[in-house]
């Protein structure tokens, strides 16, 4: 499964990453957890970067499924 990383979360991460995702699903949680060992930074474990599974911000608790698409936002500030 391709991952999208959005904002300043995209840096660490090159934009995009590729990971495996179990044919039974995985949770948010655990994806951050999953991406942050692989990519040995803890940005993503930051509560203010928002998850998104098929264009909808999910809870940590989602269970994302194979062939989902799956995004990770920066908050965004400006004015």
């Amino acid at each position: 499964m391709n991952i999208g990383f959005y904002g300043q979360i995209a840096t660490p991460f090159g934009g995009s990453a590729d990971i495996g995702v179990p044919d039974d699903g995985i949770s948010v949680s655990e994806l951050r957890r999953i991406l942050s060992e692989r990519f040995e930074t803890d940005d993503i474990l930051q509560r203010s970067v928002r998850a998104a599974v098929n264009d909808e911000i999910v809870l940590e608790s989602h269970k994302v499924q194979p062939g989902d698409r799956v995004e990770f936002m920066s908050p965004v500030s400006g004015g």
